[in-house]
């Protein structure tokens, strides 16, 4: 059984272990920082498989909220639960969340942006199924000599003509 839900306190040791693993070339220190930041000012979505995490989504809003824009920070998936669909399922339950976190307070989510190493293929695709598109080339952004891209999702593409008030 798939439980998708917000991260919480007792969460946070097995997402500490999960940052630190080879593949997301983190130390426990950095892991540790990383995930409580996420943890104390941002926002965690985890998904759980038989009631262990085996998926990650974190994502904040970018700028100041009136803007509308979301950032999703990092999505990751246990090794042998890619290519089922559980991040898919994660990333768009996320961005349900937030349009919600957006709604309660009167606001619009208009558009959500991610970045991803050039080499990470089936993320792309991934990305691309759920509605983003690819906006931008940043090279040596995240790795010297390295190429990522920054996708858009644009949850509003009838209002872009528009000019938006400020906050």
């Amino acid at each position: 059984m798939i439980e998708i839900s917000s991260a919480t306190v007792g969460d946070l040791d097995r997402l500490i272990e999960i940052y630190s693993l080879p593949e997301l070339e983190r130390n426990a220190g950095e892991s540790r920082w990383f995930v409580n930041c996420y943890f104390d000012y941002h926002h965690i979505n985890i998904a759980e498989v038989d009631r262990k995490i085996q998926g990650t989504c974190f994502w904040r809003i970018e700028g100041e909220k009136c803007l509308g824009l979301g950032w999703i920070e990092n999505l990751w998936v246990e090794k042998q639960h890619r290519r089922m669909g559980l991040g898919e399922r994660l990333l768009k339950e996320s961005i349900a969340d937030m349009k919600s976190f957006y709604e309660k307070d009167g606001m619009k989510l208009r558009k959500i942006a991610l970045t991803t190493q050039s080499y990470r293929n089936s993320a792309m695709r991934l990305y691309e199924r759920v509605g983003f598109r690819k906006a931008a080339s940043l090279s040596d952004m995240y790795d010297p000599g390295g190429l990522d891209f920054m996708y858009i999702l644009d949850l509003n593409p009838k209002e872009n003509g528009r000019r938006m008030e400020r906050c």
